[in-house]
């Protein structure tokens, strides 16, 4: 009998808290605590992108949509 696997599946987008000035991470935590001290001048948005994503591109491109 085949053993199935149990546990997490492997995760295929991860998420970027990003800033209009650019800046950008991957800690909800750290972007959370960016946000209480005013760091950026602005809130943080979220970006769920693939693994393979070219996140400075990606990032870039929401900010030019968003003008």
């Amino acid at each position: 009998m085949d053993s199935l696997t149990i546990g997490n599946p492997t995760p295929t987008t991860q998420r970027i808290y990003y800033w209009l000035d650019g800046y950008w991470i991957t800690d909800k935590e750290e972007a959370d605590l960016m946000d209480s001290i005013n760091a950026f001048g602005s809130l943080h948005q979220v970006l769920a992108l693939p693994l393979e994503a070219d996140i400075d591109q990606a990032v870039k491109q929401r900010l030019e949509v968003a003008e």
